[in-house]
């Protein structure tokens, strides 16, 4: 609980019984009480103090009570206010169900008929309220509830009172009115006058996102979004979902429109368009264009012969468009006992990385997957051609099924070994015994290519004799087989690379620039070559995307979109396949390669720190816990941002191709980072508070030496990593050369304690969590078999990881030893890992970490019959 709920308790003790905190927001900590004289449940919601300091708790009450006067079915009222500690609280009814945010997270894209109601609801909603005088402001999926089924809007008013009692101060608490993927372009130009139609606007893009799976303009920052509002057009809902009614995506785009004097008048007429008989009865316009009118048919009847034989050229061309088109898209349930695994520790591979968890035969008959059953896994089969489910004796234990490209085998992963067996089951075979796979393709009906962590090899296999030879090659995670070049593609720091195993060279994936030459690395993973010209992969904002493709220069061109909704792991593989003749599976679900930052204590709940949504890579809180240096991944490469963790501001401080961990100095005053581009790595380090980037080298190019600071414990001191070997980087500026001292070797992660007595680390081959005396390192104590990235609480006190698990243990200052078992100290399943710390020690005793979004295992797989032909139109049509 926050330190205003003793305060409010006592303030409404004799209205409302308060039970537990709900949550918090930009504007207010919402909790969930009892109406002692009505007996029901409320939700209490109490203004930031901060943001209660700046516009004047009275006056934001004064200003709210003209709010309590609407009274509509989808309006969720305003029921009682008042003041507490110098803030201000207000009561609402509390809405039994999820908000339409939840919904879209659960389900992406919602049925048609499901999304028209839901959008016209909520406009009868804004239109009563319009003709009240009041504009909501900050129309968006979180204040849409759904009870019951049905819309009710929420916080209406609450920041029209914010803005009216805030007036220009509002800049003072870091806070903006209105979300950018909603806001209209007069508001996000920050126009003081705010109409009806900026309400119609929110809506459009609601409606937009909820037949879609996102809304009409997304970026990586605040500031692309609002770019893309201000200049660039929605792509039409035709083009991304066919099913969508041209009258529909006609009025979603009229609301989206960049004038307010272009929009619609009235939320009512809005409403009236989206809910025409077209939009009704379904009727369709694939392309946005009408398919036959009254009035095209009479002209053509005019035209006479010439008709007729145009008719009849146009029937042979749709029959033969809907002949290629083939069979429409459609959905195959899976049995509920044996839903498809993704988010479970269980189901990655023996690197510890979540893997793709279904494999479609070649021929397109059928689909395996991974089915987690409690603690262990089983791989299933599910017929394409008819409803047959059942799972394939001898895969207990099996993750990441492969189907042979003659459909005979599958290849799995069991507890670090490659396994292989029939498709009908039976006895599985061990090919290789591994304790690092981190991808295995089939490279041939009979021979499997391996790619593990374990000294960085590539080993080749036949399934009938073995392991046929390995040979040292550069780490490559995701790999896919490119059966023309005999090459991979790899993804690794979310960029792709492609590497020929025989030679052992790689080159990384490049973005072409307009004039044709090699731009920056594609970020991205599930990096896929088709037909020797088309590249498809996951971009870092969740979408599959495909570009052509420069094979003898590995350039990609302009991408396009052509797939949202797709279900993706975390640091890790997309849930999708294609057969030979293009047809594409997919697991629909949320993007978890995206999360947000949340704050845990002992025990306690995740807290979300005030940032947005993003793919955050690496990241470390400053010793005063109130700023984040954070590693974001964009489209366009690698930022360093410096986040205000009170007020969400963001600085991006360094731009690059690659941006290394982040480590503040102990006095908060420097920050320590690795980066590297095509040409040169380095150690860098900076002052964020001079606004200058990064102005001192510590060290350059020292491949094999130190490619990863891990620990800033004193000014000229740092503790770094070559992956292998930790050690002590001392860094005079006004002596050379530099001082490499060796901690230790086989070991990660490597910390020094408070006091600077020990230094902790983990084993990199057996994952051993060691206590070593500093300096010297002679005196090694063993803290636990298992277990990643050990972090000090204090001078007594470690913490380590197990999956989504942290546990504690207790050590003696003095000799480093343990002092009693390791003991759980808080477990959380939304634990999203990333390419670095993949948490650190806020001030008050806790971690920071990324919480992915809440996942579950899917119950149904998508297919989508000649997908690949559709991709490629799309490319083409893009242009180079």
């Amino acid at each position: 609980m926050t330190g205003i709920d003793a305060p409010l308790r006592t303030a409404v003790a004799d209205r409302y019984r308060i039970e537990r905190e709900l949550g918090a927001g930009g504007m207010a900590t919402v909790y969930l009480a009892h109406d002692l004289k009505h007996e029901r449940k409320v939700a209490i919601k109490v203004l930031r103090p901060d943001l209660a300091a700046v516009i004047g708790a009275e006056r934001f009450l004064r200003e709210i009570r003209t709010i309590a006067a609407l009274q509509h079915p989808h309006i969720l009222g305003l029921i009682d206010s008042g003041g507490v500690n110098g803030t201000a609280f207000y009561v609402m009814p509390f809405a039994e169900g999820e908000s339409l945010r939840d919904r879209l997270n659960r389900e992406k894209q919602l049925p048609i008929a499901d999304a028209i109601r839901i959008a016209c609801e909520v406009a009868s909603a804004l239109d009563y309220a319009h003709r009240h005088g009041i504009v909501h402001r900050d129309i968006k999926p979180e204040n849409v509830m759904l009870h019951d089924g049905s819309a009710l809007v929420a916080d209406f008013g609450i920041a029209l009172a914010v803005s009216s009692a805030g007036g220009t101060r509002m800049t003072e608490t870091g806070m903006s009115l209105g979300t950018p993927h909603y806001m209209s372009p007069e508001q996000a130009m920050g126009e003081r006058e705010i109409t009806a139609r900026s309400d119609v606007y929110a809506l459009g893009a609601i409606t937009y996102e909820m037949l879609v799976g996102e809304p009409p303009f997304t970026g990586p920052t605040a500031q692309a979004i609002v770019a893309k509002v201000m200049t660039a057009e929605p792509v039409p809902l035709s083009g991304i979902r066919k099913t969508v009614p041209s009258s529909v995506d006609h009025a979603v785009r009229t609301a989206l429109q960049k004038l307010p004097a272009d929009r619609y008048a009235s939320a009512a007429e809005f409403a009236a368009a989206l809910d025409a008989p077209a939009a009704r009865t379904g009727a369709t316009s694939f392309g946005g264009a009408a398919t036959s009118s009254p009035r095209w048919r009479r002209v053509s009847m005019a035209l006479g012969v010439l008709s007729l034989a145009l008719a009849g050229l146009s029937a042979w061309a749709l029959t033969r468009e809907r002949a290629a088109m083939g069979p429409r898209v459609y959905d195959t349930g899976l049995p509920d006992s044996a839903a498809l695994a993704f988010a479970a520790t269980t189901v990655t591979s023996s690197y510890g990385l979540p893997l793709r968890n279904l494999s479609v035969a070649p021929s397109g008959e059928f689909v395996v997957y991974t089915v987690q059953q409690g603690d262990s896994a089983t791989i299933w089969y599910r017929s394409l051609r008819d409803a047959a489910a059942r799972p394939i004796p001898g895969t207990a234990g099996g993750v990441a099924p492969r189907v042979s490209p003659d459909g005979q085998r599958i290849e799995f992963q069991r507890s670090g070994r490659v396994m292989v067996v029939p498709v009908a089951g039976g006895v599985a075979r061990q090919l290789m015994d591994g304790t690092a796979v981190m991808s295995v393709e089939w490279i041939s009906p009979t021979q499997l290519l391996v790619s593990d962590q374990d000294g960085y090899r590539v080993s080749w296999l036949d399934v009938d004799q073995g392991l046929v030879r390995s040979k040292p090659s550069q780490r490559c995670a995701f790999g896919t087989w490119i059966p023309g070049e005999r090459r991979l593609t790899c993804s690794l720091s979310m960029t792709g690379t492609v590497l020929d195993p025989d030679s052992n060279v790689s080159w990384m994936i490049r973005s072409a620039r307009p004039d044709g030459t090699p731009g920056p690395p594609l970020p991205g993973s599930d990096f896929r070559v088709i037909a020797n010209r088309y590249l498809l992969y996951m971009s870092v904002d969740g979408e599959l995307r495909a570009a052509h493709y420069d094979p003898a220069r590995h350039l990609a061109g302009r991408s396009v979109t052509v797939l949202t909704g797709l279900r993706r792991e975390a640091v890790g593989d997309a849930q999708y396949d294609l057969t030979q003749n293009g047809t594409l599976v997919y697991a629909p679900g949320a993007d978890a390669g995206t999360g947000r930052m949340v704050r845990l204590s002992s025990g306690g709940t995740a807290q979300p720190l005030p940032l947005p949504q993003a793919s955050y890579q690496r990241f470390d809180v400053s010793p005063d816990g109130r700023r984040l240096a954070v590693v974001v991944q964009t489209p366009e490469g690698q930022e360093l941002r410096i986040s205000n963790l009170r007020t969400g501001q963001q600085l991006t401080w360094l731009r690059g191709e690659y941006v290394g961990q982040p480590l503040w100095s102990r006095d908060g005053a420097r920050l320590l980072l690795s980066a590297r581009d095509s040409t040169r790595s380095a150690i860098l380090m900076g002052a964020p508070s001079s606004g200058l980037p990064p102005d001192t080298l510590v060290v350059a190019s020292a491949p094999g030496m130190v490619n990863a600071p891990m620990d800033f414990p004193a000014e000229h001191l740092a503790l770094a990593s070559n992956n292998t070997t930790s050690m002590i980087l001392a860094f005079d500026p006004s002596a050379r050369p530099l001082r490499f001292d060796t901690v230790a070797a086989d070991s990660r992660f490597t910390m020094m304690a408070p006091d600077e007595r020990h230094v902790v680390y983990q084993t990199a081959q057996t994952g051993r969590i060691i206590v070593a005396a500093w300096p010297g390192s002679f005196h090694r104590e063993q803290v636990s078999d298992g277990g990643v990235e050990p972090i000090w609480l204090s001078a007594s006190q470690l913490l380590y990881r197990l999956g989504v698990s942290w546990y504690v243990v207790r050590i003696d200052p003095v000799s480093g030893a343990p002092v009693g078992p390791p003991a759980l100290w808080a477990r959380d399943p939304r634990f999203s890992d990333t390419a670095g710390w993949s948490n650190r020690v806020s001030r008050d005793g806790g971690i920071v970490y990324v919480q992915g979004p809440e996942q579950t295992h899917a119950s149904y797989l998508r297919v989508v019959p000649n997908w690949v032909a559709g991709m490629k139109s799309a490319v083409n049509g893009a242009g180079p």
